[in-house]
């Protein structure tokens, strides 16, 4: 009976502890790649500091979730705790409060309505991309190809809109803050295929490659328009 809890407590433990890490860590990330230098931020920011970031590590640790019930629960969590980290640390930490007087009312405010719409996003996104990384992780070759088109649509579609609209539509002057966009969009680009390219040949082999294809044309696509 002993063994039975402990087994079961470290099974809890394994379950819990990756979401609850991986959200903190996400939400510290974001925050500091806030405050860097600029030269330094348009690197950092694509990848922790942006809805492609948290996506990434919230594919991550729910592929590794044991069954689909848990895959859910750990994207809802990994972004829910990263949300209210980062938060967290903006209220009580960033630089506009250091000066020793209480938040304004507004700007505190701004934070919690900023929390509220975030957790929200929490919610649904961490359930959508929970459910991804469990069928790429345990469905049928088609399924894990769909999964995988689907998720590297979502994850490639804010930087390929930059891209285009720059390209297409952009009428202003190529300045700075342009190329800083262009820039951020090309970091997650490069990240996204790395990451698509690390899923096909180490965690999943064996994937339709027709349906890998044809679910990141639809849902990029999809993802761009939106």
């Amino acid at each position: 009976m002993t063994e039975l809890r402990s087994l079961g407590r470290r099974s809890v433990r394994r379950e819990v502890l990756p979401p609850v890490l991986a959200g903190v860590a996400l939400g510290m990330a974001a925050f500091t790649a806030d405050l860097v230098p600029e030269a330094v931020g348009r690197f950092l920011v694509p990848a922790f500091s942006s809805g492609f970031g948290w996506a990434v590590v919230a594919l991550a640790v729910g592929y590794y979730a044991p069954t689909c019930r848990s895959a859910l629960v750990t994207g809802v969590g990994t972004l829910a705790l990263a949300t209210l980290t980062y938060y967290g640390l903006v209220a009580w930490l960033s630089r506009q409060w250091l000066s020793g007087s209480a938040p304004p009312p507004d700007g505190l405010g701004s934070i919690m309505r900023a929390s509220a719409f975030w957790l929200v996003g929490s919610l649904f996104g961490g359930l959508v991309l929970g459910y991804l990384a469990h069928v790429f992780r345990a469905g049928t070759t088609r399924n894990a190809g769909t999964a995988l088109g689907v998720a590297l649509g979502l994850l490639a579609g804010e930087a390929a809109y930059t891209v285009l609209y720059i390209a297409f539509v952009w009428v202003g002057p190529m300045d700075s803050f342009v190329w800083t966009r262009l820039g951020s969009a090309a970091v997650q680009l490069l990240l996204a295929a790395a990451g698509t390219l690390v899923a096909l040949r180490l965690c999943r082999p064996q994937v339709s490659l027709r349906a890998f294809l044809m679910a990141a044309a639809v849902s990029a696509v999809a993802s761009i328009a939106s």
